[in-house]
């Protein structure tokens, strides 16, 4: 319980950088849609920041994806799941 309660607050420091895209695009998610979209299947949590920011902590099961050099099995090979990506920004 309180690994969650920690990444549920860790997700309310990434509000505006967590986005989702849907069939009109892209868009912000809060860390309530991201905590519900994580009890589903095929959802899948991808974190853009450094390796050393990485390291430093991430949010549970969150795989480090640097994007600008990725390649396609680096992703899910299911094109229905759910993708949720988000970064630090200290500004």
């Amino acid at each position: 319980m309180k690994t969650f309660t920690l990444a549920i607050a860790s997700l309310v420091l990434l509000v505006p950088l967590v986005a989702y895209a849907n069939s009109e695009g892209f868009r912000s998610l809060t860390p309530q849609e991201v905590a519900a979209k994580l009890k589903q299947k095929n959802v899948y949590v991808f974190d853009n920041d450094d390796p050393d920011e990485y390291k430093a902590g991430h949010l549970p099961h969150a795989k480090r994806l640097d994007p600008s050099a990725y390649e396609a099995k680096d992703l899910p090979a299911n094109k229905h799941a759910t993708l949720i990506f988000y970064c630090f920004d200290e500004s």
